[in-house]
């Protein structure tokens, strides 16, 4: 249960990162029909269990619920749920979860490794799965390795002490433009205000690391329908 503090912050942080309430937990997939949800659940699990789905992974799928896979693509896209590369048609975005290497390495209980698109989609995995994970990334401005382990419980620990996320974003737009390269780790609450006022671009604030794990509860939590 979030406490009404915690709560206050939680939509402060989404706000700074514009995220809307559209966006968080069975609200992401009300624009999709049954069988899209289904497709979108089975690409996270795909993630979870062995990886990557790849996009002719998502194609097969899709044939199987009776869909056509370009328009779901398509579909998908526009709910900025899953994108696919433009040149090869591969997966690249199935938050919280990316298809590419990121700054953000989550280790799942059973050892499997997979890529965050963001700092808060990072801590969120621990919400979305119920299990505990283990988040290990780096300050974008001195290179400061963080690590951060959470339980399912949303119980966190994290080094160094001092560390913080930085709620913010560049733009409007889906959120891998918008607001994923913005959704970082830093090593101090300093150190991401020198990033801040050096970047005009950027509009956010940085957040403790236990109100960033609460974001990524709120926003992934019920994503695979608990």
């Amino acid at each position: 249960m979030i406490s009404a503090d915690l709560s206050a912050a939680v939509s402060e942080a989404l706000a700074a990162a514009g995220i809307p309430p559209e966006r968080c937990g069975s609200a992401r997939t009300d624009g999709l029909t049954d069988a899209e949800r289904q497709l979108y659940r089975w690409v996270l699990q795909h993630f979870v269990e062995q990886g990557r789905a790849s996009g002719e992974d998502l194609r097969v799928q899709a044939c199987k619920l009776g869909l056509d896979p370009a328009t779901t693509a398509d579909v998908l896209a526009r709910e900025d749920l899953v994108h696919l590369d433009d040149d090869e048609g591969e997966v690249v975005v199935a938050y919280p979860f990316s298809g590419r290497p990121t700054s953000h390495r989550v280790i799942l209980t059973r050892g499997h490794e997979v890529w965050a698109m963001c700092a808060i989609d990072a801590l969120g995995m621990a919400a979305m799965l119920a299990t505990a994970i283990e988040v290990r990334s780096s300050d974008p401005a001195s290179g400061e390795p963080i690590t951060v382990r959470v339980d399912a419980d949303g119980t966190a620990e994290w080094w160094p002490a001092d560390a913080v996320v930085l709620a913010g974003r560049l733009s409007n737009g889906p959120s891998y433009a918008g607001c994923c390269r913005v959704l970082n780790f830093f090593a101090s609450h300093a150190n991401a205000e020198r990033y801040l006022a050096g970047r005009d671009e950027v509009r956010g604030r940085p957040i403790t690391i236990a109100d960033a794990v609460a974001v990524g509860g709120a926003v992934f939590g019920k994503a695979l329908g608990g």
